[in-house]
């Protein structure tokens, strides 16, 4: 059957091992097991074979560049070889094998497929979270890796994580971030210093002063901002200073659902953010909403204290500012948030690009505070899942 034209293949079938594959003018139909076809199209196979002149034997990286298939590209022959697909294509009489699990796995014919062992199962949280926010033992994260795997997951699946007993060292926060992953630097310090008199440490934000700290997710002046914030308190003894959180993924859904025009007015309007200090002066202008291909929130920003004037056309002016209004009453609702004092020792964990944090406003005569922070990147954290399940599997 080499050599035919692409018409003549039309609607031709084959059936072996209880596979029927049909060939179609671009693509062909094949029964993975379920009893219905799936479709895959020539040049998505062409494209992901997996032959060491197209696939690196070692490096496991793609060889075939993509741009040189050729557009007339057909399968000349399909067939059922064990427990593999095998096709002669019409490029050269090129011969490509694709296992069947690997095809079951990778099957878009209905959906989407994911097959990322790090896949999130996101979990919105209110106030309901209170008192239940997840809390790890620091020396249980370093010494067993199964709770260093949970750890991990809470971070990525409730975005807000309580560590407790850490030593009580300077700088253990940032050697905790290279046990992690690495150590994502920002306009801040590498190990930024938070302490409770105004004006001893970076007294350019408001983070450094007394007074209470709206949340608001960090360092929004980046296109690509930290993925992780951890604090560390090396001293809490301040009355006040209680710690806040919000779910940034539980405020977008309710504004979906209440008033799906503001929530598109977000999700495409430019903010800008700024922060400078001795060490730089940044600027970045996104949406408070990035949304995933599906329309779903996968960043928020949201900093009232950095957010720089408006700049947008005056058309668009009020229905910015009546949507931003909306945004933030639903941040500010005492319902979606949850409120808790860390005490020293402890270490919060955020998902920088989902949980807004904040404080109350706290009498530094009181008593000491002394906080150290640093950043990793999402993506690290990410990474670390998928190595630590490969290691148990």
């Amino acid at each position: 059957m080499r050599d035919q034209p692409a018409e003549t293949l039309k609607n031709r079938f084959w059936t072996m091992n209880m596979n029927t594959i049909n060939l179609n003018s671009a693509s062909l139909d094949i029964d993975l097991g379920s009893g219905q076809p799936s479709q895959f199209h020539y040049v998505w196979l062409r494209d992901n074979c997996s032959c060491s002149d197209c696939t690196h034997p070692d490096t496991h990286e793609r060889i075939l560049v993509t741009s040189e298939i050729p557009d007339d590209l057909i399968a000349l022959e399909a067939n059922v070889d064990g427990d593999e697909l095998a096709i002669i294509w019409s490029d050269e009489n090129h011969q490509s094998r694709y296992s069947m699990d690997w095809l079951r796995s990778h099957n878009y014919s209905e959906s989407a497929f994911n097959t990322d062992p790090a896949a999130a199962d996101i979990q919105v949280w209110d106030k309901s979270l209170q008192g239940n926010i997840p809390t790890f033992d620091y020396q249980q994260i370093r010494s067993d890796d199964s709770v260093f795997l949970s750890w991990c997951e809470a971070v990525r699946d409730i975005g807000l994580t309580i560590i407790r007993n850490a030593p009580l060292e300077e700088g253990e926060i940032e050697r905790f971030a290279d046990y992690v992953a690495v150590v994502r630097e920002v306009i801040y310090d590498r190990l930024h210093n938070v302490r409770a008199t105004p004006g001893e440490y970076n007294a350019y934000n408001v983070a450094s002063t007394t007074l209470e700290l709206k949340p608001h997710t960090d360092m929004p002046n980046y296109n690509n901002p930290p993925g992780v914030q951890m604090f560390h308190f090396l001293v809490n003894e301040s009355i006040g200073g209680e710690s806040t959180a919000v779910d940034g993924f539980n405020i977008a859904a309710k504004l979906k659902h209440a008033d799906p025009d503001a929530f598109q007015v977000l999700a495409t309007t430019p903010v800008q953010f700024r922060m400078y200090s001795g060490r730089g002066d940044i600027i970045a202008s996104n949406p408070l909403l990035t949304l995933d291909e599906q329309g779903e929130v996968k960043v928020f920003r949201f900093s009232n204290q950095l957010a720089q004037p408006a700049n947008m056309a005056a058309d668009k002016v009020e229905a910015f500012y009546r949507a931003y209004r909306k945004l933030g009453r639903l941040i500010e609702d005492h319902d979606n948030r949850v409120q808790f004092r860390l005490e020293t020792g402890d270490i919060m964990v955020t998902n920088n690009l989902r949980v807004m944090h904040g404080r109350n406003s706290y009498d530094p005569s009181t008593g000491g505070r002394h906080l150290q922070l640093s950043y990793m990147d999402f993506c690290d954290v990410m990474s670390r899942i998928r190595m630590l399940k490969k290691q148990a599997a």
